[in-house]
């Protein structure tokens, strides 16, 4: 039996450790989770991810501006765990505090370290600099096979999917792994006992800190892959790594009830999180696995959906099994950008279709968009206010999320491959006062008490683009990116519309023509 201790910066999505908690432990090994320093997003480490700037990365990582003394007590609960080995689950934007925890392991550790995770699969060349070993890929596999020659004193330079290290510093790429059937992995490991949640100057522990990554919900994914292979999206980028043929996967209806009827019994969540990209994809699962949800579990759930991927009946069939809510991705109303930037080639009259299908089915909508991306116009903007209108409004607006430019995704190249060529230059670039003006245009056309034509004429009015705070007395229900999460887990629980649980204030129609005496 090997010890191994899994350490996943920046808590967010938790799902990776418990999995690989779950395969290890059934594999005889014994494992213990710290989830490490709170999440907070960075500019700087958006601005470069390429190679070169690995130097620059870590200096990044150095001036964190996170608690000296958390590390301490990370080593603290290593040391009382006394592990053969060290994993870390690395995102893109943790990469600089993953190589400073790094660094700091081994002054106080001096057993293998292995990265996983999004960031070392699309980054081994980095991540291979501060790890002795890099899983590029699923990690179930890996993990276990590691254990076992950690066990056994054995080579483990050579592992199918890793880059790895040898004794004489030679970095050996090993050969891609065969995706793996999703039967076979374990029933993930959420055992409070088995968590550490560190942040500041505090270790969270047992039940307090299960409560604390998982808000006493449940996390789970029936399948892994994506369908579709939108530019922004990280599945884009897999599908070119390891191949779109049998990327989409989904786990056996039995095996996933199963997770769910023990997740029920131990735990006892009042909300389930399918974080399935598409959730509403293969009708055939779904009409198999619907009823025995129902029957076996029966625990309200929330879940992704795509406007092509569901009908009016089989959002039904979902809302009668216990889907109390759902996200349907929109991302933009622009059509050009859609098709030509995003590779999101969806109709935005079938966009709103589908909106009206949920709302229609009795399931509590929510709706996300990607904004300040590169190849915006003002034109897109505003085609985007203007879809924003014909949106029904009992779909609840989310807001909007900055593009980012995360290393290797297909967006990304794209960018580069602008700018190279000067594309970028000839486009009219859009300033930040102009964003302010069409974000708070976006919030105006959600409110339900102002009719279009009404809209409409706010937005034609300059003393608004002068002053797009102005524009805030016409909001109504505004709330930022985390208070639409929590209350979206509130409206799971209970069925009911975010503005029922908690009202706005109310709302004050302001005469258009009183702003020509404020400017």
């Amino acid at each position: 039996m090997s010890n191994i201790a899994i350490i996943k910066i920046h808590p967010g999505l938790n799902m990776a450790l418990p999995q690989l908690s779950g395969d290890l432990d059934r594999a005889g090994h014994k494992t213990k989770m710290f989830f490490f320093k709170d999440y907070k997003i960075e500019e700087q480490y958006f601005k470069s991810f390429s190679r070169e700037d690995a130097v620059s990365l870590e200096q990044a990582g150095q001036s964190y501006g996170y608690f000296e003394e958390e590390y301490h007590l990370l080593a603290g609960e290593l040391r009382e765990f006394n592990p053969d080995a060290i994993g870390l689950s690395v995102i893109s934007l943790s990469i600089p505090e993953a190589i400073k925890t790094t660094q700091f392991l081994r002054e106080n550790f001096d057993i293998p370290i292995i990265w996983g995770g999004v960031g070392a699969t699309l980054q081994p060349e980095i991540a291979i600099e501060h790890a002795d070993m890099v899983c590029v890929g699923e990690g179930e596999e890996v993990f276990i096979e590691f254990a076992d020659c950690v066990q056994n004193k054995s080579d483990w330079t050579t592992i199918q999917g890793t880059w790895a290290r040898s004794p004489n510093g030679e970095v050996i790429q090993n050969p891609k792994r065969a995706i793996p059937n999703l039967d076979s992995i374990a029933i993930p490991n959420w055992e409070p006992r088995s968590i550490r949640y560190i942040t500041g100057s505090k270790v969270v522990k047992h039940k307090l800190a299960f409560q604390r990554l998982t808000n006493g919900d449940y996390q789970i994914m029936t399948q892994r892959g994506c369908p579709f292979s939108c530019s922004f999206c990280v599945e884009s980028r897999y599908q070119e790594m390891f191949g779109k043929k049998n990327s989409l996967r989904r786990r056996s209806v039995d095996v996933v009830i199963e997770e769910l009827v023990a997740a029920r019994e131990k735990y006892n969540p009042k909300v389930l999180w399918f974080w399935d990209d598409v959730f509403t994809v293969n009708p055939r699962w779904l009409k198999e696995f619907l009823p025995k949800y129902k029957e076996q579990v029966g625990i309200p759930f929330w879940c992704y959906t795509y406007p092509t991927t569901h009908n009016f009946q089989l959002l039904k069939d979902l809302k009668d099994a216990g889907c109390s809510t759902m996200t349907m991705g929109i991302q933009s109303g622009s059509k050009r950008i859609l098709e030509e930037v995003y590779n999101r080639p969806t109709p935005l009259d079938r966009v709103v279709e589908a909106a009206q299908e949920i709302i229609d089915a009795g399931i509590i909508g929510y709706f996300d968009l990607i904004t300040k991306s590169t190849f915006e116009t003002e034109a897109d903007l505003r085609a985007t206010f203007e879809f924003l209108l014909d949106l029904p409004q009992e779909m609840n607006y989310g807001g909007h999320g900055e593009m980012k430019s995360y290393p290797t995704y297909s967006y990304t190249n794209k960018e580069k491959v602008a700018r190279d060529t000067n594309i970028v230059s000839s486009i009219t670039s859009v300033d930040d006062k102009t964003y302010d003006y069409y974000h708070n245009l976006y919030w105006v056309a959600r409110n339900p008490h102002i009719n279009k034509q009404e809209k409409l004429a706010i937005a034609d009015e300059p003393a608004f683009r002068e002053q797009p705070d102005l524009l805030t007395q016409y909001f109504y229900g505004v709330r930022s990116m985390h208070e639409s999460i929590v209350l979206m887990r509130e409206t799971t629980a209970q069925g009911k519309h975010p503005n029922e649980l908690h009202p706005p204030p109310e709302y004050i129609h302001t005469p258009l023509l009183q702003h020509h005496q404020i400017v």
